[in-house]
């Protein structure tokens, strides 16, 4: 049970990016690395400082957790499918990081993950919140259901950069987990990173991830 919770945020993540193709994004596009808690991404010019011990998961292994995402975000929802199906060739998975291994027996693993999605095809998508907006409402189609999604987003500004900040919250199993979406736009990519948490010591620690984010230019 622990296990199947645990995989709620993956569920969740999913919803934003499943998993990438390369024919979609530019030839030099950059996944990120990290090295020494930190990680960095020359296409996206950033770098984000990541808690010491914490799991990094590699590539195959957040393609394989995106796998079992799509089962638990679409069921048998064939639209959802579609749509998930329809998304893999605009989006990029560029990093989960976990406080325990997956499968660990806690209550609940926090984590933050960060998805990057080309916006060629859909140029009305300006800002962050424009694209929250059209978020929000695949959230709304999905077979985990929420309690609670922000209907207005709020403007943050992390050491220079705009971003746009859409909360929301799920009762599963007799557990509350919490999320943050934080949303920017940069060189025609929606960049967005997600925390999940499901206590306040955990949000504090994700939130000083999300603050140490460091744009370039």
């Amino acid at each position: 049970m622990k296990t199947r919770i645990n995989l709620i945020a993956i569920a969740l993540f999913t919803l934003l990016a499943v998993s990438c193709s390369n024919d979609s994004q530019p030839k030099d596009f950059d996944y990120g690395t990290v090295e020494n808690n930190t990680y960095q991404n020359s296409f996206f010019d950033f770098k984000i400082d990541l808690p010491t011990d914490w799991v990094v998961q590699t590539r195959e292994q957040l393609e394989n957790l995106a796998e079992v995402g799509k089962e638990l975000v679409a069921g048998d929802n064939k639209n959802m499918k579609a749509a998930i199906k329809a998304s893999e060739i605009n989006s990029a998975n560029l990093l989960a990081v976990f406080k325990y291994e997956v499968g660990a027996a806690v209550d609940y693993n926090p984590n933050f993950m960060l998805v990057a999605e080309n916006l060629k095809n859909a140029p009305g998508i300006k800002t962050g919140s424009d694209y929250l907006f059209q978020t929000r409402k695949l959230l709304k189609q999905a077979q985990v259901q929420y309690s609670s999604i922000d209907e207005e987003f709020k403007k943050e500004m992390i050491n220079g950069q705009e971003f746009y900040l859409m909360n929301a919250s799920i009762d599963y199993l007799g557990l509350s987990i919490n999320q943050a979406y934080y949303s920017t736009i940069k060189d025609g990519f929606c960049v967005s990173a997600i925390i999940s948490f499901a206590d306040d010591k955990q949000k504090m620690d994700l939130e000083k991830v999300i603050n140490s984010i460091s744009f370039s230019k």
